[in-house]
């Protein structure tokens, strides 16, 4: 039950995230059909100063997700380091085995999950979030 409950959670927080993603692409009024390779225009009027909402997305969402991307990656490591001590410590009892293993299957899985939120989120900012 304890395997479900932690797959439950990844799922929340997964649509978490996309929901955060998508409420600040519609607050940001951006028109992804009109990004073009190079050039970006996320302007609805010709009035509009475009510039303010790329500057916005290179000046915060970028560094935020470089942020999250490195923080991923350091407790992925810590995680996994974790579970490889628990597994070498288990004097073979076989909960502690199930746990180190559980273990590093989530991590796995949330990396996993991570790779296809940033590609997703890649595809959606116009021009990149590299």
């Amino acid at each position: 039950m304890k395997s479900c409950r932690s797959i439950i959670i990844n799922i929340f927080v997964t649509c978490a995230i996309l929901g955060i993603g998508a409420t600040v692409l519609s607050l940001l009024s951006v028109d992804i059909a009109s990004a073009e390779a190079g050039t970006i225009d996320v302007c609805s009027d010709p009035g509009d100063d475009c510039s303010k909402v790329n500057g916005f997305i290179k000046r915060y969402i970028n560094p935020a997700i470089e942020a999250l991307t490195a923080l991923v990656g350091i407790i992925a490591v810590l995680s996994i380091v974790i579970a490889g001590i628990q597994y070498a410590s288990s004097a073979d009892d076989p909960g502690v085995v199930t746990k180190a293993k559980q273990r590093i299957f989530n991590v796995v899985l949330g990396l996993v999950v991570y790779v296809f939120l940033v590609a997703l989120l890649n595809y959606l900012v116009p021009g990149g979030i590299w």
